[in-house]
């Protein structure tokens, strides 16, 4: 079995990151600064992640961690086994909705039958592994980000339809667009050179814009 990341231990990368980052762009030295003392908390393994960006989808990070809580509070045993031998309305009666029970079994069963794993996926590619999870309907590129970001931790993640990225890009970069305007292609273009500054540590600059906005992301999409 992979060995599974400490939850509040930072990426081997990360000092190098901020250092890299504090070099580059002036607004993110400042962001660093700031808020470089608050941990980084990796997801414990792949299936947790995944499972947490499903609890996430299209509710706030509030309720998200509500519904989380209640379940890590039934489980009894490995999250697969546990999602599988639940019925549809126990897990509903959580709080989540048919659609992401659905999503959340589909998930398990890859797990239990051998089709996913741990090893599997930290042996895939950035691009193998979103491509992989967008396979499981109601898993979007933002569940595969999340992913990436908190449980494999790679290094140059970007998330950039991610609603809370974009509110903070316009908050340190963007004044004179709003949530509306930035997806147009001109704001789009300016988007992209700013987060071609930050790579190879896209995943670590995501990070402190989330902190910019005082909130600590549940991998929420809007999927």
């Amino acid at each position: 079995m992979a060995e599974r990341m400490p939850q509040s231990a930072f990426p081997d990368y990360w000092d190098k990151a901020l250092n890299f980052l504090s070099d580059r762009d002036p607004v993110m030295k400042a962001l660093i600064a700031r808020y470089r003392h608050v941990p980084f908390r990796a997801h414990p393994s792949v299936l947790d992640s995944i499972l947490r960006a499903i609890v996430g989808q299209q509710v706030s990070n509030t309720a998200a961690a509500t519904v989380w809580t209640r379940l890590t509070e039934q489980k009894q045993g490995r999250w697969e086994s546990f999602i599988l031998i639940s019925s549809t309305q126990s897990l509903i009666d959580l709080g989540l909705n048919t659609r992401k029970v659905a999503a959340m079994k589909e998930v398990a069963w890859r797990w239990v039958t051998g089709r996913w794993s741990e090893e599997k996926f930290r042996a895939m590619s950035d691009e193998e592994a979103i491509t992989e999870i967008v396979r499981v309907k109601g898993l979007g590129p933002w569940s595969a980000m999340s992913v990436l970001i908190f449980a494999l931790q790679r290094p140059d993640v970007f998330p950039e339809t991610d609603f809370g990225i974009r509110v903070a890009l316009i908050k340190n970069y963007l004044p004179h667009e709003n949530i509306k305007t930035i997806i147009r292609s001109e704001a789009q273009s300016r988007v992209k050179l700013i987060a071609d500054v930050w790579a190879p540590y896209r995943t670590v600059a995501t990070w402190f814009l989330w902190r910019s906005l005082e909130n600590t992301p549940f991998d929420k999409e809007s999927e």
